[in-house]
């Protein structure tokens, strides 16, 4: 019997602590006048997250063509707008099919079927930070030198380091002076065509 009894206690003490600690954790506001507490805060966490995303615009991507009626003596220059929208650092790169202006005809001696040319980059972000750079079309083919050459990737391609969503006034430009190589060009079509890629940046 007696030992029922303190068994009969113990479970009251345990009972006891629980009802104890759910008072604790439980806080009633009352009414001005009705009670001590009349207000109750609590704090509630919110969390969410943006991913980065990096392309260009719609009608952004740099579109259309030049073509220059004797451009050996008279050169070219034309400028093709960029819009992107990148919410964060990006990367844009620029390959060439040719190298230069290609002629499909085969030249003879003292005869060129090749012209050169430069491409131009300019980037600018939604914070005014812009970047650029220069090179000659040759080191836009496969395996090229130049610093923008190849496909976009987070280490390959010109960086600009800030976010870039409106129209601020980037580019890409092409360009020649009038041809001064010692072999005349060819007559004939000359042609080449520009990649361009664009990629988030780390």
């Amino acid at each position: 019997m007696g030992f029922l009894r303190v068994l009969f206690l113990l479970a009251l003490a345990v009972i006891s602590v629980i009802a104890s600690q759910h008072v604790h954790a439980q806080v009633t506001a009352y009414a001005v006048g009705q009670g001590a507490v009349n207000s109750v805060e609590v704090g509630v966490e919110v969390r969410a997250s943006v991913l980065g995303r990096c392309g260009f615009a719609t009608g952004g991507a740099p579109t259309g063509a030049l073509d220059q009626a004797d451009f050996d003596q008279r050169g070219f220059t034309k400028d093709f707008a960029i819009q992107l929208n990148c919410t964060g650092a990006s990367r844009i790169a620029v390959s060439s099919a040719n190298g230069g202006m290609a002629n499909a005809t085969t030249g003879g001696a003292g005869y060129q079927t090749k012209a050169p040319y430069n491409v131009a980059l300019y980037v600018a972000a939604d914070n005014g930070i812009n970047a650029s750079a220069s090179c000659a079309a040759a080191t836009l083919a496969a395996g090229g030198s130049c610093t923008f050459a190849g496909t976009a990737g987070t280490g390959t391609g010109l960086r600009l380091g800030g976010a870039s969503t409106r129209a601020n006034g980037s580019y890409l430009r092409v360009s020649a002076p009038a041809y001064a190589g010692t072999d005349t060009l060819a007559a004939g079509r000359y042609t080449d065509t520009l990649s361009i890629t664009v990629s988030v940046s780390p």
